[in-house]
């Protein structure tokens, strides 16, 4: 019995060893005597969160009490990664979307997405994994719209593309004025007598099919021929329209074209797009150093041009890494100029759905370390509270992308996700991306499905 006894005693010991720490940790046990100061008591200390991780690691809490009213629209976990639609089912709102996507399967109509961005998405990053992923489910083949010449054609996989050095070309950060509007890739461009442009179709992509050219209003000097694989076509580029639009090529495969131009007159072209009659098409507008906020000097005109053609039914607007800052009061000018582009977008495209995509990580560096920027959160939360103001989409990709450090972890971690700039994704980094933005994308289908069924 006396030996049962000495085994229970260590047991008793410990705990009544840990029922007073715990006792203790929940009183003031400072106090000064003399020369001997005590510390606090805390049994728990290893485990608590500091409020810097809380601050960091789950932004959504921050948002929470200064959002209250409209988080409560919406279950909590959707809008922290789910793709969050204050639309109430309105203009804008993602069911325009989702609509025609229903359409397109039940009929074959044609759907498509304008997806605007900066440098985070330019070479085709990102969206080319969504429009394959898009296609596969819904059908469709080719790239979509590509612009005349590109600082990216040498980066980009998805078409093999080349041009002469004789084009003059205009864009957001040198503006042609009235006569010479810059097109929704930000870019348009004015060919000399013989400027030329060639697009090669990639093995892994497969062939071209339908290919057409986009230009400003023409003249009757204005001429283009055209090569595709061996045989020569010539075009007149006497448009009246704003946008006009020129079918090169209606049925059957091209591998190869190459467009010469001879415009005797300034004639303002704007790029091809590559596709067929049915399925979905994503169209790249990326444009790098891109605040976004240059999208509200696009012309209506142009814009609804192009809508006339492509009768967009989703326009994403992706951008912060140029908004961002460190340390700033308040990011008020954002949100102007934030408002200001969702109105004028869907001014210029009325039958879209309109959705935000937030900022993602980015890192900051101090010494040796590297983590989140703490603006981060301060531009996510402005362009969350916009697109409820506006009562269009919102996606965190922030949160889905992991949150407080994720950057760190992409550039640092053992699959390398993201450049040692901590800004940009690489290859695999964006096609992570574009997977989590397209299992939002179907699931936010699935239900509108169920919605529409009745189920």
């Amino acid at each position: 019995m006396k030996a049962n006894n000495r085994l229970r005693e260590p047991f008793i010991i410990v705990i009544t060893a840990v029922l007073v720490l715990t006792a203790l940790s929940f009183s003031k046990t400072e106090f000064i005597a003399g020369n001997y100061t005590t510390k606090k008591v805390d049994l728990f200390s290893d485990v608590k969160f500091s409020r810097h991780i809380i601050n960091y690691v789950y932004p959504s809490l921050l948002f929470t009490d200064q959002l209250k009213d409209s988080l409560a629209k919406i279950k909590k976990e959707k809008e922290r990664v789910g793709i969050a639609d204050f639309s109430n089912d309105s203009a804008g709102g993602m069911i325009w979307f989702y609509r025609a996507l229903e359409q397109g399967k039940k009929s074959g109509k044609q759907t498509r997405v304008a997806y605007f961005g900066d440098s985070f998405v330019e070479g085709d990053l990102v969206t080319m994994d969504l429009r394959s992923s898009l296609q596969n489910i819904f059908g469709g083949r080719g790239v979509g719209f590509v612009p005349i010449t590109s600082i990216v054609a040498g980066f980009r996989t998805t078409i093999t593309h080349s041009f002469s050095s004789d084009w003059t070309k205009y864009d957001f950060n040198n503006g042609g004025g009235s006569g010479h509007p810059v097109g929704p890739s930000g870019n348009v461009f004015i060919p000399s007598a013989g400027s030329w442009v060639k697009y090669t179709a990639p093995k892994a992509y497969g062939d071209f099919g339908v290919v057409k050219l986009y230009y400003g209003t023409g003249n009757e000097t204005a001429k283009l021929s055209v090569k595709m694989d061996d045989n020569v076509s010539e075009f007149n580029l006497n448009g009246t329209e704003s946008i006009n639009e020129l079918v090169l090529n209606a049925s059957g495969s091209v591998h190869s074209l190459t467009l010469t131009f001879d415009c005797p007159q300034p004639v303002n072209i704007y790029g091809a797009s590559f596709e067929n009659a049915s399925g979905v098409y994503v169209d790249n507008y990326a444009f790098r150093g891109n605040s976004g906020l240059p999208l509200s000097n696009l012309s209506l005109s142009v814009c609804q041009g192009f809508d006339a053609h492509f009768d967009y039914d989703l326009v994403v607007l992706h951008y912060g890494l140029n908004v961002v800052g460190h340390g700033m009061k308040n990011y008020d000018w954002y949100r102007k100029g934030l408002e200001n582009i969702v109105d004028h977008i869907r001014a210029a495209f009325p039958h879209a759905s309109v959705l935000v995509v937030s900022l993602g990580d980015k890192g900051y560096r101090t010494g040796d370390e590297w983590n989140t920027e703490p603006d981060v959160v301060k531009v996510i939360k402005v362009q969350q509270e916009v697109a409820e103001e506006k009562n269009v989409a919102f996606w965190n990709m922030y949160e889905n992308m992991g949150g407080y450090n994720s950057m760190k972890h992409w550039v640092e971690g053992d699959t390398v996700l993201a450049n040692k700039d901590y800004c940009h994704p690489n290859y695999k980094g964006a096609k992570r991306i574009a997977g989590l933005l397209f299992d939002k994308i179907m699931l936010g289908f699935k239900e509108y499905e169920l919605k529409e069924g009745g189920l």
